[in-house]
């Protein structure tokens, strides 16, 4: 009986030591086992503008040269672009690589008037200021991809055809100057025009509105005027040898009008140069009576 009795306690005593291995065993796993990773929300992302290919320098940018990727916000650098509408038909600065971000300063826009400005003409050109002086460019007709024509009338010294003829030798002859007018330059493309624009302001009229104080004086409405458009300058594009051309005509005291061509015009004109003796013959203005 004692014997059973023992052999009972015996089994329960392992039974407990097991079971006292099994609880450490967990308590011990849990403490050591390191915590489940944490559930992190999805990473912001933002849209924005990268080349299809490579594009050089000075390219023009297309809507098939570009596309949207989506990238981590924190990737976005200041100045991305996020559209198609505010790359394509602008001029890269610099060279860019296929897959690159198309960054707000790499680009150069054409229809500014601003330094940006040297990215639109040739390796083989300057642009030159002229001062808008002349009516047509007085009157802010002329905008930026118009081709035009320069006129120029000049006071030059020419001898006298009668005194040529009939000079006795050793006669000293006199000039006398003559004004002529001639065609300078054609197709010069503008590049810009640049305006000074004076504020909108307001003027008072014959109308009037209604106080709300009886007896009170009509108070005149303002109304409004458009702002005031002045043309300063007209921005040529030249070869380097029309510019110096153009800047003597001005030096020299030429008379200067520019005149305006229709955008399909490419042919150079012929015309006379007309000075006195042109109008002459063309309109018998010597013939005698």
């Amino acid at each position: 009986m004692s014997r059973r009795r023992g052999l009972i306690f015996g089994l329960l005593g392992v039974l407990v030591v097991f079971v006292g291995v099994i609880i450490i065993r967990g308590a011990l796993g849990r403490v050591t086992s390191p915590p489940p990773p944490p559930t992190l929300p999805p990473p912001l992302t933002s849209s924005v503008l990268v080349t299809t290919h490579a594009i050089p320098l000075r390219g023009i940018l297309k809507a098939e040269d570009l596309t949207l990727v989506e990238v981590p916000i924190e990737l976005v650098p200041p100045g991305a672009l996020t559209g198609k509408s505010a790359a394509a038909g602008k001029i890269t600065k610099v060279p860019l690589a296929a897959g690159e971000m198309v960054l707000e300063h790499h680009l150069a826009d054409p229809t500014k008037t601003s330094k940006d400005l040297a990215f639109t003409i040739g390796d083989d050109q300057v642009i030159m200021a002229f001062p808008a002086t002349d009516l047509m460019s007085q009157i802010n007709i002329l905008q930026a991809g118009d081709l035009v024509d320069i006129l120029v009338s000049l006071e030059l010294p020419v001898l006298p055809a009668q005194a040529q003829s009939a000079g006795a030798p050793g006669q000293e002859l006199k000039s006398e100057d003559q004004l002529f007018t001639f065609n300078a330059l054609q197709r010069i493309t503008v590049q810009a025009v640049v305006v000074k624009v004076t504020p909108q302001r307001t003027t008072g009229t014959t109308a009037s509105r209604t106080s709300t104080t009886a007896g009170a004086t009509p108070v005149p409405t303002p109304t409004p005027v458009p702002p005031e458009i002045e043309p300063q300058a007209i921005l040529l594009a030249l070869s380097p040898q029309d510019a110096l051309v153009l800047k003597h005509l001005k030096d020299a005291g030429g008379v200067i009008d520019i005149v305006l061509r229709a955008p399909t015009s490419s042919q150079l004109f012929e015309p006379e140069p007309v000075m006195p003796d042109y109008l002459k013959d063309r309109y018998e203005l010597d013939k005698r009576r």
